[in-house]
């Protein structure tokens, strides 16, 4: 069985409980029908055992889906009391927010804690730029920015958005290169590992762009470099605004964004707020990404 636990699945199965089918559910969450019931024969298999009976007229809960449903009841209703309760008694947030990602989210994060802040006086930030995975569940950070689900007990895995990546460059650098661009014309700034070993950078180097003379351990500083008219980069769509895209044609691997943190923490207004604000702040990325930023 995998520990970890997801509030949206765990949202969907009390959804389909109280509306009776997956039809209804599908209506009320705004989700197609299909993904309904792929996610919870998904959730089902993390446990092992059915949590519903599927009928012709709808759907009912087993016994185990029963108790899920109901724990996740309780859960819900005593997040809304706990965050009713442990507001300031002039109803503003206050509170240190512990949170950590690797150094490639940090120009979207800088602008969700600025928003963040911003609105909120009595908030404070401690923002560890880490590639390494602090412990949540030991309580070093509240709030992490991921790449990948570790399945880790009893924490709660949101995934967030989905990053599109592309060959960018300046135009200034752009202008130098030939009209008929070939990979092997492109001067790239590389990364070094284990940043070169996500699934875009290999299919990158696997479509021939290989040629690079400055290789460097931070997506940040590789974006600085570009910026720089060092060379060409495979870059995040949603930080490439005024750069170019040299090769529209490229298919690269998305990479899966989650949101991770304690139950507990959501008990706490501030920490719940912020990550409220995180998906908002990185679903405008993910926007501004289909519509071709």
């Amino acid at each position: 069985m995998d520990n970890s636990i997801n509030w949206d699945d765990l949202r969907l199965l009390l959804t389909v409980a109280k509306r009776g089918s997956f039809l209804q559910a599908a209506e009320e969450l705004e989700l197609a029908v299909s993904t309904v019931s792929r996610r919870l024969t998904k959730f089902e298999g993390s446990f092992g055992a059915p949590l519903l009976e599927r009928h012709v007229d709808g759907c009912t809960l087993t016994d185990l889906g029963r108790r899920i449903a109901d724990m996740a009841q309780e859960l819900s209703a005593d997040l809304d009391r706990e965050y009713i309760a442990n507001l300031a008694p002039n109803g503003e947030l206050s509170g240190t927010i512990k949170l950590t990602s690797g150094d490639g989210f940090a120009p979207i994060l800088m602008k969700a804690i600025s928003a963040f802040t911003t609105e909120h006086k009595g908030v404070s930030v401690e923002y560890f730029v880490d590639h390494a995975y602090r412990k949540i569940a030991r309580g070093d950070v509240d709030v992490a920015v991921r790449v990948a689900n570790l399945g880790e007990p009893s924490l709660i895995y949101k995934k967030l958005v989905e990053i599109e990546f592309g060959l960018f460059a300046t135009p200034a650098f752009a202008s130098t290169l030939p009209d008929q661009l070939r990979p092997q014309d492109v001067e790239c700034i590389g990364l070094l590992p284990p940043l070169s070993e996500e699934p875009h950078m290999k299919a990158a180097r696997s479509a021939g762009f290989v040629k690079s003379r400055v290789r460097l351990s931070s997506m940040t500083a590789q974006l600085s470099a570009v910026r720089e008219n060092l060379g060409a980069a495979i870059l995040p769509r949603a930080v490439a605004e005024g750069l170019v895209d040299l090769s529209p044609e490229l298919i690269l691997p998305k990479m899966d964004v989650f949101v991770v943190t304690r139950p507990q923490a959501l008990k706490q207004p501030h920490l719940r707020a912020f990550i409220d604000c995180l998906y908002a702040e990185l679903g405008s990325f993910s926007n501004e990404q289909a519509a071709g930023l």
